[in-house]
Formats: structure tokens, sequence, C-alpha cells
């Protein structure tokens, strides 16, 4: 008789497609907010930004693959556990439509102001806010504590702009947002109590 396999903690379904999302839009604002930095520094963001993107992309298709292998026995027949669903579903796309509505033109408006400059800040913001939705939706707490860390990234920018310091609207906002999404992304990938 056969013992059953022990199963340790999962990461959420869609955890590998989530985290290549959250990283690639993290190396983005890498890219983008470091125009401005001296060569060095920019290299030295980038090659950080590239190498923690590219740890996600092997854990991720490694994850797949195992649970790839996993779902089909040794005689080529499914397994009989039940497939995780990709929860991908509706209110995903809802959240993430309000998301690109609030970004394009909350950045029209400040740009309409004058303040061009907020935009950073302002997409930080809502990417951030966008996560408490998301939390609630997949059911992951840690998206709570994304959430607020990437929020405050953007109202950090807003604070810098009101304190004339407009050159660390692109760290605060864009730097700092972009680490943490990469940073969170591998995060996903390992599997935690309580996800």
């Amino acid at each position: 008789m056969t013992q059953p396999r022990e199963i340790g903690p999962q990461p959420a379904a869609g955890a590998e497609i989530g985290s290549l999302i959250g990283g690639a839009f993290g190396l983005v604002f890498l890219i983008i907010n470091s125009s401005s930095f001296s060569t060095l520094g920019r290299i030295l963001v980038l090659v950080t930004g590239i190498a923690a993107f590219a740890v996600i992309v092997f854990l991720a298709i490694r994850r797949l693959g195992s649970k790839r292998r996993a779902q089909v026995s040794p005689a080529g027949s499914a397994e009989s556990a039940p497939r995780r669903a990709v929860p991908f579903g509706r209110s995903y796309w809802i959240i993430v439509a309000v998301e690109a509505l609030a970004l394009f033109g909350g950045s029209r408006l400040l740009s309409g102001l004058g303040h061009p400059e907020l935009g950073v800040a302002w997409v930080a913001f809502v990417v951030g806010t966008h996560f408490y939705a998301l939390g609630h939706v997949f059911k992951l707490n840690r998206f709570h504590i994304l959430a607020t860390v990437v929020t405050l990234c953007g109202i950090a920018g807003f604070i810098a702009f009101f304190a004339s310091i407009p050159a660390f609207i692109p760290i605060f906002s864009g730097i700092f947002s972009g680490f943490v999404l990469l940073a969170f992304g591998l995060w996903a990938l390992v599997a935690v109590d309580g996800r």
C-alpha cells in the first residue's frame, strides 16, 4: 500500500504568470525611471533588475514544468489530484480595465495641469491601490502588503513634488516601486503558509 505523498504549502494559482507580469512591470519601472541616473548608476539599477527578472523567469518556467509533469502519471493518464484553476477571470479583467483608465486619465490630467513629472507618482499610486482589489479577488493577503508599499512609493513621489525636490520623484515612485514589484514577484514563487 502506497503512502499518500505529503504536499507542503503551494504558491497561489497563477503565481507563475502573476510573477512574470509583476516582474516585467517592475523592470519597466526601472528602465524608464533610471534614464536620468549617471551611467554607472543606471547600469547598476538595470543589471540588478534584469538579474532579478531572470530569476523570476527561471523559477516560473521550472515551476510550470513541474506542474505539467505532475499532472500526468508515469502511465500517461491524468493524476487524480484536481487541477488548480488560474484565477484570471472577469473580476481580474475589470480591475485591470479600471486601472488602465485611471492611469491614462490621471496622467493626462497631470500633464494638462502642467505637471507631467508627477506621472510616475500617479502610476505608482494607481498600481499600488489596484493590488488591494486583486488581493481581495485572489484571496491573497500578501497583495495587501504589496499594495501598501507601492501606494506609499507613489505618495512619496507626491511628497517629493510638494517638498520641492522633484528629482526624487522617479527614485521614490519609480525605482523603489520597480524593485518592490520584482521582490514580490520572487516572493510569489516561494511557497509560504497563509499565502
